[in-house]
C-alpha cells in the first residue's frame, strides 16, 4: 500500500472502476448535515426551475399581445389586461425569486461544503498522527500538505458546486424537453437528437481530461515535495555550491507542470468551441424550420420565441454537465489521493486497553528481530537483554549497529518482526499507546521545537503543567541558565524549528520538556552528540538527578557521558557483543575499550588544536 502514496505511482487506471466507491466513501461526511443538504438541493432545484420556466411565461405574454394587436383580434382588451396582470407578476417572480433564491441557497450549500471539509481534514490529520513511523515515512511532506489543504478543499466543491449544478442541469433539461413536447412535440425531437451526440463527445473528452489532469496534479505535488525538501536543505545546497544543479532540477519540474497544463488547456480549447458549434447548428435548425412554420400559422410567435430561447438554453445544461467532468476529474483525483491516506491502516494496534499509571521500569527484549522497511537485512538479529528498574543503562556501538532502533521499538514507533518486548513483564503490545507513551520520556538527537514560546515548547501547551513546574524542570536540566538571560525569559519567541537557538539550547529545552511530563522510563537517543563541552557538563549534572526518576536508557556517542552507567551494552551488527559497567568493559580490552581510547585520542588532539590557536 505504501507505494500508492508516492504520486509517481498514482495512476488513473486504479480509480476508473472505483470512482463511485470513492465518492460513496466521502459521502458519509455529509451524513450529519444530510437533512439540511437535501432541503437545500430541493430549494436549489426549485429556484433554478424558475429561471427555466421564465421563457414559457414570456411566450404566453407574446401570444396574447399578438392575439390582440393583429388585424382581427381574437381577445378583448380586458382579457389581455387580465392575462398581463397574471403573467407579469409571474415573470417578476421567476426572475427575482430565482436571483435572490440562488444567492441564499448557494451560500448555504457552500457553508455545508466547508463544514464537510473541516470534518474530513480533522480526520485525516488525526489518522496520520496515528500511523507508525514506518507508515509515515511513505508520505512525502510536500505531497501530504497538498492532500490536506488543496485536495480536501477540492472535495468541498463536490457538495457546494458539483452536485447542485448537476441537479440544476438535469432539471433544466427535463423542463425544456417536457415543455417543448407539450407545446410542439415535433420540435422536441430536435433537442432529443442532440443529447447522445453531446454525451458521446463528452465521454471521450472526460477519459482524456482525467489522464491529463492527474498528470498535472502529480507534477504540482512533486514540485511541492521538491520545494519543501530544498528549502529545508538550503544550507547544504549553498555549502556545496549546488545552486545550479538544484535550479536545473527546478526548471525540469516547472516545465513538467507547464507541459501538463498545456495538454489540458489544448483539450479544453478544442472541446468548448465544438460544443458551441453544435449549439449554433441547433439554433439554425430551429430558425430554419420555425420561421416557415410561423408564416404558415403552424406555430405562434410566442411558441417560436420559446423554441428559440430553449435552443440557446438547451446546450447550457449539457455544457454544464460536460464541464462538470473536468471538476469531477479534479474531485475524484483529489478524493483518491486523500482516500489513499485514510485507507492506510496503522500497523500499530491502538485497541489495547491495558493501562498503568506508573511503570516500575523493567525492560526486557526476548529474541527480537527487526528489519527496516525496504531492507532485507535485519538491523536487530535475535537480540535479548534485561534492564532492571531504576538502573541507568547505555547502548554503545558503531553507526548502524542498531542502538537507536532499540529506542524506536520500545516506544512502538515500529513493530518488530519477531520476538517480544516487555515492560514490567507485560508485552508492550498489551499496553494502550497512550499509556505507553505517557510513561516514557524520549529525548532525541534531532530536537524539534514548535513555533511559539519556550514555555509552550516545554509544556506542549498542556494546561495541567503550570509555570512553576516549567521553571523548576528547566532549572533541573540547566536550561534556566540561558533562558533567564533572554529578554522575554520563558515567553521568548521560538522561530520555526527553533532556529533562533543553538543546538545545545534546543537540547536543554527538550530535556526540560521530558521532565515536565514525569516519565518513569527515560530514553536518551544520542541526546548529547550535538552539544558543546559546557552544555555537556550541565547535562551530566541533570542526568545524575534524572537517575532518581526511574529507569534511564541512554544511546551514547560520547562514551564519556555514560561512564557512570550501571550497565553498558556494546552492540555491533544487531547483536550484543559485550556488556558490563565501564571498568569491566575497559578490563576486557575489547570493542568498548578501543572505542573509548579512540575518542580520548580525538579529544586530546582537539584540545591541542584549541591550545595552539590560543597561543
Amino acid at each position: 500500500m505504501s507505494e500508492i502514496l508516492d504520486d509517481d505511482n498514482l495512476v488513473q487506471t486504479k480509480y476508473k472502476a472505483g470512482d463511485l466507491k470513492i465518492i460513496k466513501y466521502f459521502s458519509k461526511y455529509i451524513a450529519p448535515y444530510k437533512t439540511r443538504f437535501i432541503v437545500l438541493i430541493l430549494l436549489y432545484i426549485l429556484v433554478n426551475s424558475l429561471f427555466t420556466l421564465e421563457p414559457l411565461v414570456f411566450s404566453y405574454v407574446i401570444d396574447d399581445l399578438g392575439k390582440y394587436f393583429i388585424d382581427t383580434p381574437t381577445i378583448t382588451l380586458d382579457t389581455l389586461l387580465n392575462h398581463l396582470y397574471i403573467f407579469i407578476p409571474l415573470e417578476f417572480i421567476c426572475l427575482m425569486g430565482g436571483a435572490f433564491g440562488a444567492y441564499f441557497v448557494s451560500y448555504a450549500l457552500r457553508k455545508v461544503g466547508q463544514k464537510v471539509v473541516r470534518d474530513f481534514r480533522n480526520d485525516i490529520f488525526y489518522h496520520v498522527l496515528s500511523l507508525s513511523q514506518k507508515e509515515i515515512k511513505t508520505l512525502k511532506i510536500g505531497s501530504f500538505v497538498t492532500r490536506v489543504t488543496n485536495d480536501t478543499q477540492n472535495l468541498s466543491s463536490f457538495f457546494a458546486d458539483l452536485l447542485p449544478q448537476l441537479f440544476r442541469a438535469i432539471i433544466t433539461l427535463l423542463i425544456i424537453i417536457v415543455t417543448t413536447f407539450a407545446r410542439v412535440h415535433v420540435y422536441g425531437f430536435i433537442f432529443i437528437a442532440y443529447i447522445p451526440i453531446v454525451f458521446v463527445i463528452s465521454y471521450f473528452f472526460r477519459k482524456k481530461s482525467k489522464v491529463y489532469y492527474l498528470e498535472e496534479k502529480n507534477s504540482i505535488s512533486r514540485m511541492n515535495s521538491f520545494l519543501s525538501e530544498n528549502f529545508q536543505g538550503v544550507k547544504i545546497t549553498k555549502s556545496y555550491n549546488m545552486e545550479d544543479k538544484r535550479e536545473s532540477e527546478f526548471i525540469i519540474k516547472n516545465n513538467a507542470i507547464y507541459s501538463n497544463y498545456l495538454k489540458s488547456t489544448t483539450l479544453f480549447a478544442i472541446f468548448y468551441p465544438s460544443m458551441y458549434l453544435l449549439q449554433m447548428t441547433c439554433v439554425i435548425i430551429v430558425i430554419a424550420f420555425g420561421v416557415p412554420a410561423v408564416v404558415s400559422g403552424f406555430l405562434t410567435i410566442g411558441t417560436f420565441q420559446l423554441l428559440y430561447s430553449y435552443s440557446s438554453q438547451f446546450f447550457q445544461p449539457i455544457q454544464t454537465i460536460t464541464s462538470l467532468f473536468d471538476s469531477l476529474s479534479s474531485i475524484i483525483t483529489s478524493a483518491s489521493r486523500t482516500h489513499d491516506v485514510m485507507e492506510k491502516e496503522s500497523e500499530v494496534d491502538h485497541k489495547s486497553e491495558f493501562d498503568k499509571d506508573h511503570f516500575d521500569g523493567k525492560v526486557e527484549f526476548k529474541h527480537v528481530v527487526f528489519t527496516y522497511p525496504g531492507s532485507t537485512e535485519p538491523v536487530l538479529n535475535d537480540i535479548s537483554f534485561v534492564i532492571y528498574p531504576f538502573k541507568t543503562v547505555a547502548f554503545v556501538g558503531p553507526t548502524g549497529a542498531g542502538k537507536s532502533t532499540i529506542i524506536s521499538l520500545i516506544t512502538r514507533l515500529y513493530e518488530i518482526d519477531s520476538g517480544e518486548i516487555l515492560i514490567d513483564d507485560v508485552n508492550i503490545n498489551d499496553y494502550s499507546l497512550e499509556c505507553l507513551r505517557h510513561n516514557i520520556g524520549v529525548m532525541m538527537q534531532d530536537v524539534f521545537l514548535f513555533t511559539g514560546s519556550i514555555k509552550d515548547n516545554i509544556s506542549l501547551e498542556n494546561s495541567s503543567i503550570n509555570d512553576e513546574e516549567i521553571i523548576d524542570d528547566a532549572k533541573r536540566v540547566g536550561a534556566d541558565t540561558f533562558i533567564s538571560k533572554l529578554p522575554d525569559g520563558y515567553n521568548e519567541h521560538v522561530s520555526e524549528k527553533g532556529n533562533n537557538f543553538s543546538a545545545g539550547q534546543r537540547q536543554l529545552i527538550s530535556f526540560a520538556r521530558t521532565l515536565a511530563y514525569h516519565p518513569s522510563l527515560v530514553l536518551l537517543d544520542e541526546a548529547t552528540s550535538n552539544i558543546d563541552t559546557e552544555t555537556e557538563r550541565l547535562i551530566q549534572k541533570s542526568l545524575e538527578e534524572m537517575r532518581s526518576i526511574g529507569t534511564l536508557i541512554i544511546v551514547a556517542h560520547r562514551l564519556s557521558t555514560i561512564k557512570n552507567a550501571d550497565h553498558i551494552f556494546v552492540i555491533n551488527h544487531g547483536q550484543i557483543i559485550e556488556e558490563g559497567n565501564h571498568q569491566e568493559l575497559m578490563n576486557l580490552e575489547g570493542k568498548y575499550y578501543n572505542l573509548y581510547k579512540l575518542q580520548n585520542m580525538e579529544k586530546n588532539l582537539n584540545n591541542e588544536e584549541i591550545s595552539y590557536e590560543h597561543n
